[in-house]
């Protein structure tokens, strides 16, 4: 579905921090940028503003700023759920899975993090890989509902080089933990993990 698509795109957009805190959203911009008619937009916006993504003001769209009470309540949710993926993770992981998790303890994807550019996707798709692995629908949909600030393209830049390698280092041992059939110390290392990501974020930001 079209709208869909627009969507999808658009909340991507503003997640990963390529559109920024009170940047108008303006539809025919978006139209034509995406080469699409501006229903579709009007379409997404209405669910962008239900995510609590986009508010109007002064009767035009802009990108909603978060205040640090919510970045905070943003994470702390974030860490129980993550805890409990990575905890239903060793109980539920398949095959494929676990193939999945252990490509993230090769030296070769710690480099790319390290190094290169897509940083953000490689976070992105570690953290999916566990609560994919917790085999849990609704857990799956809500941790995807409170991705609305996080690790992203502006946050990213707060991080140092031993920033960056802690935290691949964090993606290393709930991963381990997790191969390792470790479940309580799965579930600890990815709530802490988390919770050193809100801490950095208040500290630097």
């Amino acid at each position: 579905m079209l709208s869909e698509r627009v969507y999808q795109a658009l909340r991507a957009e503003i997640v990963h921090g390529d559109l920024w805190p009170n940047q108008p959203m303006i539809e025919a911009e978006i139209a034509e940028r995406l080469e699409v008619s501006r229903t579709p937009v009007r379409e997404s916006m209405q669910r962008l503003a239900a995510d609590g993504l986009i508010i109007s003001k002064r009767r035009r769209w802009v990108v909603y700023e978060h205040t640090s009470d919510e970045i905070r309540e943003i994470y702390e949710v974030r860490a129980a759920l993550e805890g409990q993926a990575a905890r239903l993770a060793v109980a539920r992981a398949n095959d494929d899975d676990r193939a999945v998790l252990a490509g993230v303890l090769d030296d070769e994807a710690k480099q790319r993090f390290l190094s290169g550019r897509a940083r953000v996707q490689a976070n992105e798709q570690f953290h999916d890989a566990v609560v994919h692995a917790a085999h849990n629908n609704r857990l799956t949909a809500e941790l995807i509902r409170m991705r609305v600030y996080g690790f992203n393209n502006r946050v990213v830049n707060v991080y140092d080089t031993e920033l960056l390698g802690r935290s691949w280092g964090e993606h290393e041992a709930i991963a381990q933990a997790i191969l390792q059939g470790q479940a309580d110390q799965a579930a600890d290392l990815a709530r802490l993990h988390v919770e050193h990501s809100m801490t950095i974020i208040f500290d630097r930001s």
